[in-house]
Order: C-alpha cells, then sequence, then structure tokens
C-alpha cells in the first residue's frame, strides 16, 4: 500500500507508483486567494479528475468556464484545455490521472505557451 500525503505536496507518480496502481498521477494543488497563485492553460494527452476539496473558484474546460465549490468533481477528458480561471476562496484540490497508455506521457501541453504561469485573480462573489 502507497499513502499519499498530499497535504504537504507529495504526488503519485509513475516512480512511486505501487504495483498495479491505474492512476498515473495523483495529488493536492492549493490557489492562494491573495493574488499572488499562479496555473496555466494547457491540456494532457490522458483524461483527468479534479475534486474539490475546499473553496470556490472558476475553472475553464474545454472552451466553458464552470464555477466550481466544495464537493465537486470536474473531468478533464485528453486533449481538453483546462484552467483555473479566478477563485473568491482559496481553493484546494485533488487530482487524480488515468493510467499512461504506449504513445501518452500525461505531461501538461500548451497550445499557447503565453498561458502558462499565469497569475490566478481572486473575485468577490456574492453567496
Amino acid at each position: 500500500m502507497t499513502i499519499i500525503h498530499g497535504a504537504v505536496r507529495e504526488r503519485l507518480t509513475p516512480e512511486n507508483s505501487p504495483p498495479d496502481c491505474p492512476a498515473s498521477s495523483a495529488g493536492m494543488f492549493v490557489i492562494r486567494a491573495d493574488g499572488t497563485a499562479r496555473f496555466d492553460r494547457h491540456h494532457h494527452d490522458i483524461g483527468e479528475f479534479w475534486f474539490v476539496a475546499r473553496g470556490i473558484g472558476t475553472v475553464h474546460v474545454g472552451g466553458t468556464d464552470h464555477l466550481v465549490g466544495p464537493g465537486d468533481i470536474v473531468y478533464t477528458p485528453a486533449g481538453a484545455e483546462h484552467d483555473v480561471v479566478d477563485v473568491a476562496e482559496e481553493l484546494h484540490v485533488f487530482w487524480l490521472s488515468a493510467p499512461l497508455t504506449p504513445g501518452t506521457y500525461g505531461a501538461h501541453l500548451h497550445r499557447d505557451p503565453a498561458a502558462a504561469r499565469h497569475l490566478v485573480p481572486v473575485v468577490a462573489r456574492r453567496p
């Protein structure tokens, strides 16, 4: 059994994955709501799930923006660009990536290199 301590930024990778684990990567990321957080608009050659544990924000998936909050699950199919557009409260998200198959890498791929590492704005949202 492998335990991944996402809260301290450990992540599951092919190098530390237990035998027969179907996920190619997993972990947690946090988008601070202080105007200093960065993210990048990217896609993968495999699918990925995001599980929103805490916070409120807007995510972009495949051409559409979605407001997300605690308990939401976001699926990003292979090839679909995805991004964190803004946050209203610090966003804590766990991700789980599909298995790697021959010819896939799972890395962040960018159609627009200028979209890499942009600042994530903080917005006010009314309850």
